[in-house]
C-alpha cells in the first residue's frame, strides 16, 4: 500500500468518525458511543498525520524519519488541546473533520490520477541526448 493512500483514507474515516459524532450530537444529543468514535478518529487522524509528516524527511535518513514520524502528530496534538481549552469540542472536532475528510479526498483524487497518467518516461541520459 502506498503512503499516500494510507494517509488520505485515514483523514477520511477519522474525519468521518469526528462529523458523524457531531452530526449526531447536535441532533440527537451525547450519543454512547461518542467518546469511542473520538478516539478512533483521533488515532487515525494521528496516523494520517504522520505519515504526511514523515512524508516530508528523506527516507535516506531512517532515524530523522522516525522522529518526524512521532512529532508531527504530537505538535497536532498539541495545537488541538490549546485551541480546545476546557470545553467539550465537539463542534472543533466536526470542523476538523470536515478539514480532514476533504484532505483525504483530495489526497485519494490526486493519488488516483496520478496512478492512471503514469506512462513509462525515457529518463534523458547520455543516449537520449543523441
Amino acid at each position: 500500500m502506498n503512503l499516500r493512500v494510507l494517509a488520505s483514507s485515514a483523514a477520511v474515516v477519522g474525519g468521518l468518525c469526528w462529523l458523524v459524532r457531531w452530526v449526531v450530537d447536535l441532533t440527537a444529543g451525547d450519543p454512547g458511543w461518542g467518546g469511542v468514535a473520538h478516539w478512533v478518529g483521533l488515532g487515525l487522524l494521528a496516523v494520517a498525520v504522520a505519515v504526511v509528516g514523515a512524508g516530508l524527511v528523506s527516507r535516506s535518513a531512517l532515524w530523522l524519519w522516525v522522529i518526524v514520524a512521532l512529532a508531527a502528530p504530537l505538535l497536532a496534538w498539541s495545537v488541538y488541546a490549546v485551541v480546545r481549552g476546557d470545553g467539550e469540542g465537539t463542534t472543533l472536532d466536526g470542523v476538523l473533520g470536515i478539514v480532514a475528510l476533504l484532505a483525504g479526498a483530495a489526497g485519494l483524487v490526486r493519488g488516483r490520477g496520478e496512478r492512471e497518467s503514469e506512462a513509462p518516461r525515457q529518463r534523458p541520459g547520455r543516449r537520449a541526448a543523441r
